[in-house]
């Protein structure tokens, strides 16, 4: 996936997730609540970080040609923004060695 593609994915799928998060103009941050999801090209990696407001930056860095899928990069960011604001992070089936969601028991 090449890196414009990887990010543009990995914040529509916030917003798909978060239907109050406003993506910023130019697609590299979103808002949600009074936090900040932003995401900046450094050394052939995305450094993604979530701006918590008064609290530690919660930050990770994705190679797009050799990362997992931007929808997982974008669920651990989509959680990590509903526990900073006192939801409960959406609940997912865990997924098989095959790649598909193991279904509920």
């Amino acid at each position: 996936m090449q890196r414009e593609e990887y990010i543009d994915s990995f914040f529509k799928s916030i917003k798909s997730q978060l239907n109050d998060a406003m993506v910023e103009k130019g697609g590299l941050s979103i808002h949600y609540k009074d936090h900040v999801v932003a995401a900046t090209w450094s050394n052939e990696l995305w450094d993604i970080q979530l701006n918590e407001g008064n609290g530690e930056p919660i930050q990770r860095r994705y190679d797009p040609t050799n990362a997992r899928s931007s929808q997982d990069a974008a669920n651990y960011f989509v959680d990590a923004l509903r526990r900073t604001t006192g939801e409960e992070p959406f609940f997912r089936p865990p997924v098989a060695r095959n790649g598909r969601r193991s279904p509920s028991k």
